[in-house]
């Protein structure tokens, strides 16, 4: 059993080889509950030895019955204890969710806060430009999310993007971002135009696209978007190679945050959460990892993998995922 257990756990590919022939497959599933029956059974036969030892005349089955009690017992009570940590971790996640996405008014300026590595830092995409030329804002700022507490003085200057007047105008970080049908009103033949179009539209009123250099980064609004994306920050996963011997099973959650800034500070007007999560196993079992076309790490075993709080169901690009609630259709291309 220690050997197939070893097996299991540190030669995954002999158990996907096995897998891979008919006569095999048995086999396989066998080495792959090893370890998980390796954990009860040592524990239970050095506790039978010792019982054999100190009191030979009681019945062998008595004393292995015996020695079973205190492992199984284990086994069945971590996960109990265990799982219920889990659902109040997770229910003190979400505690706070308040709030549906706010319609902003016009003319104000954002600042987004985005995990590093996410968005596209530098340069004016399409959120920016949907807020900038839907009119739904007159400025934009993206900074990362480890940068949220320097806001008011960064290290490195950050890009104000916004429409003024003609001078000074910069469209070098304009990213290209295409139309989609309900913008343009109806199906047309790839590529459809892009949303720079609309800056003619602009000429002619006088204004342009300003790209400014700042280091004080704070707005009307500040939007705060945590995926925890950026590898340091991840800890437990359901899925990659390794090992995940957590016993509280809770991805690294994600939340969207909606500030207005008031004279006597910023106001959270929403907080939605969204919170991935299992139980354990019961009893107590370990799962060797699997690595075939997708990768699946050495752990205990978890069912009723679940998400909730507020997940974003679908992206939708003239809606910002569920953050606010303003119409960021860009109207008038052709």
């Amino acid at each position: 059993m220690t050997l197939g257990a070893g097996c299991a756990i540190f030669l995954p590919g002999m158990v996907i080889l096995l897998m891979l022939t008919l006569i095999g497959i048995p086999l396989a599933w066998l080495i792959a509950l090893m370890p998980g029956a390796w954990i009860y059974f040592t524990p239970t036969l050095t506790i039978y030895t010792i019982l054999r030892k100190v009191s030979g005349s009681t019945p062998r089955l008595a004393m292995f019955a015996a020695a079973a009690t205190l492992p199984l017992a284990v086994g069945f009570g971590i996960p109990w204890w265990a799982n219920a940590v889990t659902e109040q971790r997770v229910q003190a996640l979400i505690a706070q969710d308040h709030g549906a996405p706010p319609t902003l008014p016009a003319n104000l300026s954002v600042t987004h806060a985005i995990d590093r590595g996410l968005g596209s830092s530098g340069r004016c995409w399409d959120i920016c430009q949907r807020l900038l030329f839907s009119r739904a804002a007159k400025s934009f700022i993206e900074v990362p999310l480890d940068m949220l507490s320097k806001q008011a003085s960064l290290p490195t200057p950050a890009r104000r993007f916004s429409l003024g007047p003609i001078g000074g105008c910069n469209n070098a970080r304009l990213q290209t971002t295409y139309a989609t049908p309900a913008e343009i009103g109806r199906e047309v033949p790839p590529p459809p135009p892009p949303l720079s179009d609309k800056l003619e539209d602009f000429a002619r009123e006088g204004l342009c696209l300003h790209d400014d250099a700042v280091r004080d980064a704070r707005s009307d609004v500040l939007i705060v978007e945590r995926s925890n994306y950026d590898p340091a920050l991840r800890r437990f996963r359901f899925d990659g190679e390794g090992w995940r011997l957590s016993l509280h099973p809770i991805a690294p959650f994600k939340r969207r945050e909606v500030f207005r800034r008031t004279p006597s500070g910023l106001v959270r007007l929403m907080r939605r959460t969204e919170v991935r999560y299992a139980r354990l196993a019961e009893p107590l079992w370990l799962s060797p990892g699997f690595s075939f076309n997708t990768a699946s790490p050495t752990h205990w075993a978890w069912r009723d993998q679940r998400v909730v709080g507020s997940p974003v169901e679908s992206f939708q690009p003239t809606e910002w995922n569920g953050l606010i609630a303003n119409d960021l259709a860009v109207r008038g291309l052709r």
